[in-house]
């Protein structure tokens, strides 16, 4: 051991470790000197920095932008290396940003929100005819907009907490009703001729760039701030993790549920009014675009830094989807349907690989690692690992040293001949042992 020579205390231990790479075990000095205790509330010491940070699992989304800014870069460079290409796309998915915003609540808490584009139309078109039609005061039209969306999300929290029906089929059925509603109430043409004080909601603030955008930032801001530092945002997640469990520890989950459901409403009702706004017409079917991008974003995003449901990872997906669609129409890859197979592709893929990651990384089976790999799996029968499970061993094998009755799975695996030779000088032999 090694001792401070000022205080008399042990500093080290020598401690026997194994080491990674090599698998032998060898002794090493281990340090035994308590750290001065850290102050949560005061303390502004970070977490020292880890190179499996930038790992692609963790922020694969960003070499993904890399990969495409270099791609157009060398394919397109006389118009994607200009900032009126990329001022649009920001321009343009701002609205799609507080789509996905909204949709990211209810899916931190398990549930679903297939109702956002049906709910973004309605309000759209609420707000529009009480401009055109009605004569209202643009706040008091807008006032009962987002009043409408909150009516929505009340209505889906009744059919999910109170009914008890799954979410997916209620918010789809609810889909359908307000596309209904929109068709009526619009008469199935485009609402035209909105007030001017209206409009200029979305002019352009600074650089080119709208209004929209700031308030797609500032909800983003809000968001990350409730989601990720308060004890809502983990009351939120804790729902979504284990509704049950979070009950019997004493979360009232149906509140929150309803709580992340009237926020999606509102939040999706806000993304009407911009709409209409930005464009200075609606129709009953102008949400429906932004239903498959918005889950294709935030599904992607999960798979970013967090391994959930995440602001940063949603505003950042969605800033890389739609760069990798403006590019490839740019280059006039089949404008038509690139979009709709570019999100559909997104979407699957990662929702695959959120799922891949939860089985492999969530406990389930490391496919590299030697204990968790036996004959049964194909890593293991081309690595010679483990013994057969399905096998029973033979009477000879129950009564070898190695044998242990209480490992179902072989993860005690069959040493070497060698090492068998090696360790068994040290046991004492027993009546009726037979040597293998």
């Amino acid at each position: 051991m090694k001792i401070d020579n000022t205080n008399g205390e042990v500093v080290a231990r020598k401690v026997l470790k194994r080491n990674k790479l090599t698998r032998r075990w060898r002794l090493v000095y281990d340090r035994t000197e308590r750290r001065d205790p850290i102050d949560s509330k005061f303390d502004v010491r970070r977490s020292p920095f880890k190179l499996k940070k930038l790992h692609p699992r963790n922020i694969g989304v960003l070499y993904l932008y890399a990969f495409a800014w270099l791609l157009y870069t060398t394919w397109i460079p006389e118009t994607w290396l200009t900032w009126l290409t990329h001022r649009s796309v920001i321009n343009q998915q701002a609205i799609l940003l507080v789509v996905a915003i909204g949709l990211i609540v209810p899916l931190a808490t398990g549930v679903f929100d297939l109702s956002i584009a049906a709910t973004m139309s309605a309000a759209a078109v609420t707000a529009s005819w009480l401009l055109v039609d009605r004569q209202w005061n643009v706040v008091a039209a807008i006032a009962l907009a987002l009043g409408f969306g909150a009516m929505v999300g009340t209505v889906n929290a009744f059919f999910i907490v109170k009914i008890k029906i799954d979410s997916f089929i209620a918010t789809l059925g609810m889909s359908s009703i307000l596309s209904a509603y929109a068709v009526w109430r619009s008469g199935n043409r485009s609402i035209l001729g909105l007030p001017d004080s209206f409009l200029a909601l979305t002019k352009d603030f600074a650089g080119g760039l709208r209004v929209t955008v700031v308030i797609a930032l500032l909800l983003a801001l809000i968001a990350w701030a409730v989601l990720e530092h308060t004890p809502v945002g983990r009351y939120f997640f804790a729902t979504g993790g284990g509704r049950e469990a979070a009950r019997l520890a004493g979360i009232h989950t149906d509140r929150y549920i309803s709580a992340a459901m009237i926020t999606s409403g509102v939040i999706a009702a806000t993304a009407g009014v911009l709409l209409a706004s930005q464009y200075g017409s609606i129709q009953a079917q102008s949400g429906a675009p932004y239903l498959l991008p918005a889950f294709a974003a935030v599904f992607l995003g999960s798979t970013q830094f967090k391994r959930r449901f995440n602001v940063l990872g949603t505003v950042l997906a969605v800033l890389v989807l739609q760069s990798g669609v403006k590019g490839l129409q740019l280059a006039g890859v089949a404008v038509l349907w690139v979009e709709n197979l570019f999100f559909g592709l997104a979407l699957v893929v990662s929702v695959g690989f959120s799922s891949y990651q939860r089985k492999v990384h969530g406990g389930e089976r490391r496919w590299w690692r030697r204990e968790e790999s036996g004959p049964e799996f194909l890593v293991g029968r081309l690595m010679g690992w483990g013994r057969s499970t399905r096998n029973p061993p033979t009477s000879p094998e129950t009564s070898d040293w190695w044998y242990d009755p209480a490992d179902k799975q072989a993860h005690h695996h069959r040493p070497s001949r060698a090492k068998r030779k090696k360790i068994t000088r040290y046991i004492p032999k027993r009546k009726g042992h037979i040597s293998s």
